[in-house]
């Protein structure tokens, strides 16, 4: 039996109609979106200072020089080029969304973390680890038309649309501007979703990184889709290459004992493979209906893809023997789009960074104050019922899980419908 934590029906809006399946997911085109929002990122020198055999920054005299020279404010809008997307920055103001109502969401304003963050563009030329794409689906179905499916205001489509010279076959690295001497930082691998590119989600991944994260994210958008899936697995294994390359800022920097995955929509598809791979300890699935061997938080909400409800993602959750969260946002943006729900962690990043940040504290770091926002009657996640319905699974609620006779674990799925979790549920 799922826990549900936090509720408030009343206060959210309706899902539009459609089949209660246990899979939440379409067609892979009209997967994983797309749109808004791109972001900065912040740096240091990187190994201009410090011990080249650890890979250190400097001493912490010389961190806290590196965070003075950090940009103050990285305003998205004006990120237009890779250059500008490369600038260190202590906070990210994304991209206003205008509303059906004349008004509009923003312009918001997300601080950093202690060690700020730093985006590196097109990473990996020349190694093993270019992946191969198929360049129609990567270009000519998602740019000029694909992204348009999504109908979202012009601004942050065209934004989106603006590739900034992006390679599909090679990676984009979120990471800490500024590191400290002996410090090593976990690492993330992380899948877009169909049409989705990096630098839409970069005011989330940013700033994920900037608490001492480092993100290695595909430049693909059909992470689960051959010849370019298993995206995340070989990032993973870009990350180990990274990290023994004497000229690479990364180089010992890395905890790989230490590694996590997570993926939008067609990249939540992608990350349930990367889940199965020993290296990944725990995974994030963005709006995608599924369950896991691995520990894991799935989130959802009003108006997403294939219109999921609580009751589908709080069972999904409880198949799992492992310890799983879920989270379903209410108050979603009135933009005319038609599956706004879609794309909280793309146009509303300030609602969903610190849950994202608090979890994989929680889960690599070993916090015991960032599980305090998932666990216990009065989590920090328990707080705000009438921006999302929250719950936890019976391994950690404590709730006996229900007998197994007679029905399928967490209940069996509607007539015709694929079973949960297996390859036809939600296929991109």
């Amino acid at each position: 039996m799922t826990s549900k934590l936090a509720s408030n029906h009343g206060s959210k809006e309706h899902s539009s109609t459609g089949a209660r399946r246990r899979g939440v997911g379409p067609s892979a085109f009209y997967l994983a979106a797309a749109l808004a929002l791109t972001a900065s990122a912040c740096t240091s020198d990187d190994k201009k200072t410090g011990n080249a055999g650890d890979g250190s920054t400097g001493t912490d005299a010389e961190f806290e020089s590196c965070l003075a020279n950090v940009q103050s404010l990285c305003i998205t809008h004006d990120q237009d080029t890779a250059a500008k997307m490369q600038v260190p920055c202590k906070a990210i103001q994304f991209i206003p969304i205008p509303l059906t109502d004349g008004t509009q969401y923003g312009p918001k304003t997300i601080d950093a973390g202690p060690y700020a963050s730093k985006l590196d563009w097109n990473q990996g030329a020349g190694t093993a680890y270019v992946n191969q794409v198929n360049m129609t689906s990567e270009t000519t179905i998602c740019d000029p038309t694909g992204i348009d499916t999504f109908m979202e205001p012009a601004a942050a489509t065209a934004d989106l649309k603006n590739l900034r010279g992006l390679d599909p076959t090679l990676y984009t690295i979120f990471r800490p501007a500024c590191m400290k001497k002996g410090e090593t930082y976990p690492v993330i691998s992380w899948a877009n979703g169909t049409c989705g590119y990096p630098h839409g989600y970069a005011p989330l991944l940013d700033t994920i990184a900037s608490y001492g994260y480092v993100i290695i994210a595909s430049n693909s958008v059909w992470t689960d889709t051959a010849p370019s899936d298993g995206v995340q697995e070989r990032a993973i294994d870009y990350a180990e290459y990274l990290n023994e390359d004497t000229t690479s800022p990364l180089y010992h920097r890395l905890d790989l004992t230490k590694v996590g995955a997570m993926g939008h929509s067609q990249g939540a598809a992608a990350t349930i493979k990367a889940a199965a791979d020993s290296r990944v300890k725990s995974v994030i699935f963005w709006n995608y209906g599924t369950t896991n061997d691995k520990p894991f938080l799935t989130v959802s909400g009003d108006h997403d893809v294939m219109s999921p409800t609580i009751d589908t993602i709080s069972a999904l959750a409880d198949i799992s023997t492992q310890p799983a969260e879920w989270i379903f946002f209410h108050q979603i943006l009135q933009t005319g789009g038609n599956t706004t729900g879609h794309l909280v962690l793309m146009e509303q990043p300030d609602r969903v960074w610190k849950m994202a940040v608090d979890y994989w504290d929680w889960q690599l770091k070993g916090n015991e104050e960032a599980k305090k926002t998932f666990v216990g009657s009065d989590c920090g996640l328990c707080t705000t019922p009438d921006q999302y319905d929250y719950g936890v699974n019976s391994v950690l609620s404590g709730i006996p899980r229900p007998s197994d006779a007679g029905s399928p674990k967490g209940g069996s799925p509607e007539a015709g419908s694929p079973e949960a979790g297996s390859p036809e549920a939600g296929s991109r």
